[in-house]
């Protein structure tokens, strides 16, 4: 089981997402006694979803889907194409159960997730909270602040050169870890779930 799981939805390795995730993965369990995992989409051959039952996938889809749904904490990052996620991610969003028709299962109910953007200009940093935070909601998870948004212009090479930018992603680790512990703790925080 994975406390923290960095969710990378890129297809690009090396990843400028990946390692912008990684910075946030690396700080949480520097400060907490925690197990992380990652999640890189650009190592995993995924089946398209299609609605069928979970246990009916199988290969890197199903093992994908374990590590969801047996971790208790989610830090998700995706590459900015169009104002929008990637298509990869999207399809990984199609496959997670929600409780309802496919599995009565429900990995991201009541659960913390921190979300991350990286794009080319800062025209796509309502991403975050357009695109990536309506998604949390649908799964009814608790969205830790307000994500962090990435530009090209703050990285050298695959390497974040924004100091401020290195410091939000491990608070964004710390935080999704802390949030998590208080949820655990909470008869209210734990019980809430999406509203349909």
């Amino acid at each position: 089981m994975s406390n923290l799981l960095g969710i990378v939805g890129s297809v690009s390795n090396p990843s400028k997402t990946r390692t912008a995730v990684e910075i946030a993965l690396q700080s949480a369990a520097g400060e907490f006694d925690i197990e992380t995992d990652l999640l890189h989409l650009a190592e995993y051959d995924l089946e398209t979803a299609d609605g069928r039952k979970l246990e009916q996938y199988s290969g890197d889809t199903a093992r994908a889907l374990e590590l969801i749904i047996s971790s208790k904490a989610y830090l998700i990052g995706t590459p900015v194409y169009r104002g929008s996620y990637s298509g990869v991610l999207k399809n990984l969003f199609d496959l997670i159960p929600r409780g309802k028709w496919q599995s009565n299962q429900a990995p991201l109910e009541n659960r913390p997730v921190g979300l991350i953007a990286t794009g080319a200009t800062d025209h796509h940093y309502l991403s975050v909270s357009q695109e990536l935070g309506p998604i949390a909601s649908f799964f009814g998870a608790y969205q830790v602040g307000g994500g962090i948004y990435i530009n090209a212009s703050q990285f050298e090479e695959d390497r974040i050169v924004d100091k401020k930018v290195v410091q939000r992603l491990q608070n964004l680790g710390k935080s999704t870890i802390e949030l998590s512990q208080y949820i655990d703790k909470s008869t209210f925080l734990s019980s809430l779930g999406p509203q349909f």
